[in-house]
């Protein structure tokens, strides 16, 4: 389930390479929820929240997949992961990270801390401690969709991320598609669709980001070599602004 989770917060004319001048117009705030499908059926919700926090500069964003149905013997619990970065001249920063499972256990919670003056990374991941170095440009699994979104608001392409997953590195690619009108349960957009893949992974997210709403994914569905096999988010609701309490 943790996978799911991870696999969709990562989900959210031709674009220049993937730079851009990180300001607070870059983002804008917004609540969207999600179903969640597995095939036909509906497997439970999820909710990205987007907010700015302080000082100035600084910003959360927060996801939580909550299953239903049959699914619930899997995970009865809320997921939730939360990071805290800062917008900085060259990119987005991350501060903080949690991931939590939902349960009274431990054994699958993260918890990361960024240090940038050391350029280390510290915390620990499934009761296990942490400690690698931290290179420029190094994104949580919440920030590099705030990172995306960015990229993407400023007219840049979202590139190649790098993401920490537990204690390691992981490389994630972005590639344009096409541009598509989709059709959805909050209205019908414009949106440009992008693929995205770990190095080495059989495993991709074909994401749909509407300009219209801030580039915020709309549709997102996983794939293992290249068939449409895996969870499937869909909106069903979109609230510009909002606050992480």
């Amino acid at each position: 389930m943790k996978t799911m989770v991870i696999g969709l917060f990562v989900l959210l004319g031709i674009l220049r390479p993937a730079a851009a001048d990180m300001t607070e117009a870059v983002l804008v705030p917004f609540v969207a929820e999600y179903d969640v499908r597995y095939g036909s059926m509906v497997v439970g919700t999820s909710r990205t929240e987007l907010s700015r926090s302080s000082p100035p500069g600084r910003w959360i964003i927060q996801s939580s997949s909550t299953a239903s149905g049959f699914a619930r013997i899997i995970a009865s619990g809320t997921l939730v992961q939360r990071s805290a970065f800062e917008l900085v001249p060259d990119g987005l920063r991350p501060l903080s990270y949690s991931f939590d499972d939902g349960t009274k256990r431990t054994g699958r919670d993260v918890r990361l801390e960024f240090d940038w003056r050391a350029n280390k990374v510290r915390g620990t991941a499934e009761d296990e401690p942490v400690e690698i170095e931290a290179s420029a440009g190094l994104q949580d699994a919440a920030s590099m969709q705030a990172l995306v979104l960015a990229r993407l608001r400023s007219g840049a392409e979202p590139g190649t991320i790098s993401m920490i997953e537990k204690d390691r590195i992981k490389q994630y690619r972005y590639a344009l598609l096409r541009r598509e009108r989709l059709k959805t349960a909050i209205g019908e957009f414009e949106t440009v669709v992008y693929r995205s893949a770990r190095d080495g992974s059989d495993r991709e997210t074909i994401s749909w980001f509407a300009p219209e709403l801030g580039y915020a994914v709309v549709r997102a569905e996983q794939r293992i070599e290249g068939r449409k096999r895996g969870f499937q988010t869909l909106i069903r609701r979109f609230q510009p602004g909002g606050q992480v309490p």
